[in-house]
């Protein structure tokens, strides 16, 4: 069941999304809007769910991730702070193919898919964030594949971790949530794998591990490991 929080939550317009985009337009998003809170591995949808609503993160992490017939399970990506998703309503698609989780106490926005495509059209600015926001993801899902076909898994751990701490907004000294499952989908690897990797990370310095929780001690070198050659 939805629900609006008790609690104030803030515009819309605070989120890098709507960066640019006029009060009038936000305005109308925020008097469509829903709210939600989400506790660890809840799931926001299951595959085969209806799409009826598209989402913002505003607080926490969701992963979109999908399991094959014989039960192996990829991850596609991790959304954070002001990152949409559940966007596929745009192309009437009207199930869902992936599941969507949080990782950690998540906070939503919620509009139901009807009014987002209704705002979409009437709305050019609304439209451009939306194809930017696409591009974006474009990009994103070609870099994957160059690191899939170009790089080696412990290059491809490196570079998902990297892009994990970089997202996450942990404060200084602070650790990201994440098991090596995860980290092992992010990147097309064996769990046993991306263990190996991880616990070489930690020997050489590089990150600190506890309690399903990573730690980035050298991020320089981090970045470097996890550039393409």
């Amino acid at each position: 069941m939805l629900y609006t929080l008790k609690e104030e939550v803030a515009s819309l317009g605070e989120e890098r999304f709507f960066d640019g985009m006029s009060r009038g337009v936000v305005e109308r998003l925020n008097a469509f809007a829903y709210h939600r809170r989400y506790e660890p591995r809840q799931i926001v949808y299951f595959p085969d769910d209806t799409a009826d609503y598209v989402y913002w993160v505003r607080s926490g992490r969701v992963k979109i991730t999908r399991l094959s017939v014989s039960g192996r399970e990829i991850t596609f990506r991790h959304l954070f702070q002001g990152d949409m998703f559940g966007e596929e309503c745009l192309v009437r698609r009207l199930r869902r193919e992936n599941y969507a989780e949080a990782v950690v106490p998540t906070l939503l926005t919620l509009l139901r898919s009807e009014d987002f495509i209704r705002i979409t059209r009437e709305e050019p600015e609304l439209c451009y964030a939306v194809a930017c926001h696409l591009c974006r993801r474009a990009l994103d899902t070609e870099t994957v594949l160059a690191e899939l076909v170009f790089s080696d898994v412990r290059t491809r751990i490196a570079a998902r971790l990297w892009h994990l701490c970089r997202r996450e907004q942990t404060g200084e000294g602070g650790a990201l949530t994440v098991t090596h499952q995860d980290i092992a989908n992010l990147a097309g690897a064996a769990r046993e794998t991306a263990t190996v990797a991880l616990h070489a990370l930690r020997e050489e310095g590089v990150i600190a591990m506890s309690n399903a929780q990573i730690r980035v001690l050298r991020p320089d070198e981090l970045r470097r490991l996890a550039e393409l050659r």
